[in-house]
């Protein structure tokens, strides 16, 4: 069983995150909170799992809390939700330990699967936050050309040891797209053995 702390300031928000993960069996919401303060206090008291955490909320917004989490040494790990994918933000959280950086315009697809993989030990950024990582040179001081946040997204299943053929089942496209894009990648980057593009993965903080 995943034991999960929600804060969200906005009601219906956390209401509509609730019913969500009320419908996956292995995973228990053990409190909720409307500010950071209040998150900080059940994160201590129940230590979840995982705790998934707005940033924008009073009384400390979520960086602050997981800077706190991380501070006391806390075992949980933190999942932010925003609507904000500026480099600033996106920096600071990743500086602070996140596990996870979920837009809210894609909450409710992406959050079961950032829970489990986060859950596994791995990180979980949205597609269009992983994008902005690469082409806002955040966690590379030089990135050689564009990607797409598609790109990027079978970047990380690559270098994590999936197949072409893992990878078209767990995204839903042909073996042929994930092969056309896995040539794109390497040609982009300038990277042709999939023991580098790991290395590379690795240096951006996609994988640990």
């Amino acid at each position: 069983m995943i034991k999960v702390v929600l804060a969200d300031d906005h009601k219906m928000s956390l209401e509509g995150l609730k019913s969500l993960i009320k419908t996956v069996d292995h995973i228990e919401i053990t409190g909720e909170a409307s500010n950071g303060k209040d998150a900080l206090s059940l994160i201590r008291k129940t230590e979840p799992d995982i705790a998934i955490l707005d940033i924008s909320m009073p009384d400390m917004n979520g960086i602050e809390t997981a800077q706190e989490v991380v501070k006391l040494d806390l075992p949980t790990k933190i999942i932010l939700l925003t609507m904000d994918k500026t480099t600033t933000v996106i920096e600071k959280a990743i500086a602070c330990g996140v596990k996870g950086y979920l837009l809210k315009d894609n909450a409710f697809e992406e959050l079961l699967q950032a829970i489990k993989t986060v859950q596994t030990g791995e990180k979980y950024f949205s597609p269009g936050v992983m994008e902005e990582i690469f082409n806002k040179q955040i966690l590379k001081k030089e990135t050689p050309s564009r990607l797409t946040s598609r790109e990027t997204e079978i970047l990380k299943l690559i270098t994590l040891g999936k197949t072409n053929k893992n990878i078209a089942s767990e995204l839903f496209i042909s073996v042929k797209t994930v092969e056309t894009h896995r040539s794109r990648i390497m040609q982009k980057l300038k990277i042709h053995r999939v023991a580098d593009l790991v290395r590379y993965a690795l240096k951006a903080g996609l994988i640990d």
